[in-house]
């Protein structure tokens, strides 16, 4: 069986299965008081800070918050609850170790494994008692999961774990601080009730007393510390019970003795819940009172010899539905998303979800939960604030102090535009910096050798982008001037291997741009007064398109940069100078043809836009604007592109192109760290 790696238990897929299960499990906030509402609004900056933490060996469990519940038969149970932050990373780790560990355990082991069950127990019981074993060994282990050994469990665990940095994590998870209301300890011995990967390290450590029993021949049927020992004479059961004692005692356990006795059938027992007596099955009904500490009023209803019970709702989601009565048709085939423009559903959460304000005289605010577009005085429109996760404020739009300090705590960035979309600033909390990432992203930014392939790499994904969206437009336009830049592209590409420095694979790269905006100019009606790629400010039309494309675009991967721990402003094709986010310039390289080109040219090729929903520039320092009409569409337009679900050429996972982005810019994060050899493009056929 392969051994799992903590790469693979870092990966997006891997913890958002752990981030699925603790969902799934719903539960109450930890310490820190992060419920799992609040952690899923920031899911994606969450879920990638645990990953850098855990690279960077800075991670560190928070202490687990002590409750007591009450028992399902009565008494409180103590509870030690993770944060969710923890309980997340704990679960991918259990369903990676899942596979390893459940080939140790043996078929007498029911209890936290899936497709085994209270009723499944029951039913074995029932089965040998019919056997013949009409003698029981029923017993209990002394505060079993305050009493594991750690050094014994770890021994254990390292039998079947060989990666460090998981086993690491195991010992902090056993080893953490507990805040037992006023009072604070660190954990020496036990495993604590609550945490997702207890249930497995439980099974492992009693696995010993599985064995031993079945080695001799021993008929054992065991629900975590609470289990039976079935056998044929009152001897025997004492023989059963003298063995069990002797394994616990070597396990550093003992014996419940005032929870344990040897009785037979005649005599009558609980085990479970379930009333075992001669040969009749009695199974307790609990009315609905979760948080009664009393004991429960208890009525009981007789089972057949051979119950058949009814299957249980898979998950907690189901079992709600299912006490709704609410069916699966009930919903609709597709999800339905709503974002501020109102776009079209997606087939995937979208990542990124962008608030846009467009208007003058908009006034963006925070009530409760929600966040509110005033304008003159009139809401127009309310948006739960899980639903964003960046804003861009264009032109005299204001935003107020509580919306700001909102979003400075829930770390959605502000984006600042003139109207035209030039870029003022963005407003961000830049707490997540995952220092180690940085610094060997400055020592590979001073590496010419490094900058000259990275650069490689990013330059034949943007021109062979170029090429294909060339390519593309010929099959509807048999143009000359096509053609020929179909084949000077290629030719170009054909020539980065040979470059030997930074400036000589810039160069390619302003001569590739000259070729396709040439190309392109021959093909757009004159109306347009498009002569090849101008900004700063763009001074026709098409340019204005295309510019404000990019600085959308732009600031969707300074949100994947920041998110990731990098710095935005430390880049490899592009020069670091004050002010500009290099890196970001880098990485938009390879999808601007993707992403934005094709947008423009639909538009303009297909007169979905006309020159007149634009106001040309009056002097040579005004550029071109776009009225309300055109902006908005232009938005639409944009969103529906980056939430294009495609097939991503290098993970070959269908994704929405902001999962193409943030794909790449993980890919990058690896490949400074030296995790990656070399950086693969994303490109299109």
């Amino acid at each position: 069986m392969p051994q799992p790696r903590i790469e693979d238990i870092l990966t997006d897929a891997a913890l958002l299965a752990g981030w699925a299960k603790v969902r799934e499990n719903q539960g109450a906030a930890g310490i820190d008081g992060e419920t799992i509402a609040k952690f899923e609004r920031r899911l994606l900056s969450n879920i990638t800070t645990l990953r850098n933490e855990v690279q960077y060996d800075t991670y560190r469990p928070l202490p687990l918050l002590r409750v007591e519940i009450p028992k399902k038969w009565g008494g409180k149970r103590p509870l030690s609850i993770p944060a969710v932050r923890d309980r997340v990373l704990q679960s991918a780790v259990a369903i990676a170790l899942t596979p390893l560990f459940e080939a140790e355990f043996e078929e007498v082991s029911f209890a936290y494994r899936r497709g085994r069950s209270v009723d499944q127990a029951a039913a074995r019981v029932e089965a040998l008692r019919d056997q013949g074993y009409r003698w029981v060994v029923d017993a209990d282990i002394r505060q079993f999961f305050d009493e594991v050994d750690h050094d014994l469990l770890m021994a254990d665990v390292e039998k079947l774990v060989t990666d460090e940095t998981i086993l690491r994590l195991i010992r902090l998870w056993l080893k953490a601080h507990v805040q037992d209301g006023k009072k604070r300890f660190q954990l020496k011995k036990g495993v604590p009730q609550g945490s997702p990967i207890s249930p497995m390290l439980a099974n492992l450590y009693l696995d010993h007393l599985d064995e031993a029993l079945i080695d001799k021949n021993k008929k054992l049927v065991r629900y975590a510390d609470d289990f039976l020992v079935l056998c044929k004479s009152r001897r025997a059961a004492d023989d059963a019970l003298k063995l069990t004692e002797d394994v616990l005692h070597a396990l550093r356990l003992e014996i419940n003795e005032q929870k344990t006795c040897v009785v037979d059938f005649n005599q009558g027992f609980r085990f479970l819940g379930v009333q075992f007596i001669r040969s009749l099955v009695f199974k307790p009904e609990h009315p609905k009172q979760p948080f009664d500490v009393g004991t429960p009023t208890v009525a009981t209803k007789k089972i057949t010899k051979h119950p058949q019970s009814i299957p249980a709702p898979a998950t907690t989601i189901a079992a709600a539905f299912a006490e709704a009565d609410i069916q699966p048709e009930d919903f609709p085939s597709e999800p339905v998303t709503i974002d501020p423009l109102q776009t079209p559903g997606h087939r995937l959460d979208p990542r990124l979800r962008t608030l846009y304000l467009l208007r003058h005289g908009q006034l963006l605010g925070k009530e409760s939960e929600r966040l509110v577009i005033r304008r003159n005085g009139q809401v127009q429109q309310e948006i739960p604030a899980i639903k964003v996760d960046q804003i861009m404020v264009f032109g005299n739009a204001q935003i107020t102090t509580q919306a700001m300090q909102f979003c400075l705590l829930e770390r959605i960035p502000i984006y600042l535009l003139s109207a035209s979309g030039r870029f003022y600033g963005v407003i961000d909390s830049f707490d997540t910096d995952p220092v180690l990432l940085q610094k060997a992203q400055f020592e590979t930014s001073g590496d010419e050798t490094f900058c000259q392939n990275l650069s490689r790499s990013i330059l034949h994904g943007k021109i062979t982008n170029s090429r294909t969206l060339i390519r593309r437009l010929l099959r509807r336009r048999n143009a000359p001037a096509l053609r020929h830049a179909d084949i000077a592209l290629k030719r170009i590409v054909n020539q980065l291997n040979a470059a030997e420095t930074l400036d000589q694979l810039r160069g390619f790269e302003g001569n590739a741009a000259r070729i396709y905006f040439g190309a392109i100019e021959q093909i757009i009606d004159p109306v347009w007064k498009f002569s090849g790629r101008n900004r700063q400010p763009p001074r026709d039309p098409v340019n204005a398109l295309l510019s404000y494309g990019y600085t959308l675009l732009y600031y969707n991967i300074y949100s994947f940069t920041r998110a990731r721990g990098l710095n935005p402003h430390v880049g490899y094709l592009h020069p670091l100078r004050m002010g500009h986010p290099a890196l970001v310039s880098d990485l938009i390289e390879e999808f601007r043809a993707l992403v934005v080109d094709p947008i423009v040219w639909n538009l303009v090729l297909n007169e979905r836009l006309s020159p007149d929903d634009f106001t040309l520039p009056a002097s040579a320092t005004d550029g071109c604007r776009m009225n309300d009409i055109a902006r908005t569409r232009f938005i639409r337009e944009m969103e529906k592109k980056l939430n294009t679900a495609v097939i991503h050429p290098i993970s070959g996972l269908k994704l929405d192109y902001r999962r193409c982005i943030e794909h790449q810019v993980n890919q990058l994060a690896a490949v400074i760290r030296g995790s990656q050899t070399d950086y693969i493009p994303m490109t299109s056929r």
